[in-house]
């Protein structure tokens, strides 16, 4: 009868252990097959003409970031729940977490680029494009110093078995993913 239940125990252990990593993979999957179907809808919708823009390709850029993401979250949360006790280098996790990250920024500025649409540099003059431009860049520098230092705290405060556990643990309350999470409000209005 004990076997019965320790066997039992140690199943739910190993779910519960694992679940996070599952819900990430499901989570990621979602969303990389909703991008995927844009990428399509991307490529068949556009002409020659506006595949030569950059915009378009800053698009196409962007998506092929998210799917890298994905497919470092895939490798890195599917390790994890295969191989538990060999986890994956600590440089797939600094990928996948600079993936995580960064593209955001990325995509923020792409959404800034249209604004050369409306006020072109040649027709536009220098004290109106300082005055639409300084926040934002200054905003977007802000972001990225932010940025590098969550990385370095959260690298240098984690060891290799337990970035993991620090990612989920320390994530949501981390200062520095805060007032990223603030700026990034701020960059967006």
């Amino acid at each position: 009868m004990s076997s019965v239940t320790d066997s039992e125990a140690t199943i739910n252990a190993f779910v519960n252990t694992i679940r996070p990593n599952f819900f990430y993979i499901l989570a990621s999957t979602a969303c990389s097959a909703c991008l995927f179907t844009l990428f399509v809808i991307l490529i068949a919708l556009s002409t020659k003409e506006s595949r030569r823009r950059l915009i378009f390709r800053l698009n196409v850029l962007s998506i092929c970031l998210a799917f890298v993401m994905s497919i470092l979250n895939g490798l890195y949360n599917g390790k994890a729940i295969i191989d538990p006790f060999n986890p994956v280098a600590t440089s797939t996790y600094l990928a996948l977490i600079i993936f995580t990250i960064f593209p955001p920024l990325l995509y923020d500025s792409i959404l800034l680029t249209r604004l050369f649409a409306l006020y072109p540099l040649s027709n536009t003059p220098l004290a109106t494009l300082l005055k639409i431009f300084a926040l934002p860049f200054c905003v977007k520098c802000t972001r990225v110093v932010v940025l590098i230092l969550f990385l370095n705290n959260h690298l240098r405060t984690a060891t290799a078995e337990g970035l993991t556990l620090a990612a989920t643990s320390t994530w949501f309350r981390n200062p520095y993913l805060i007032t990223e999470w603030a700026m990034q409000i701020a960059d967006n209005m």
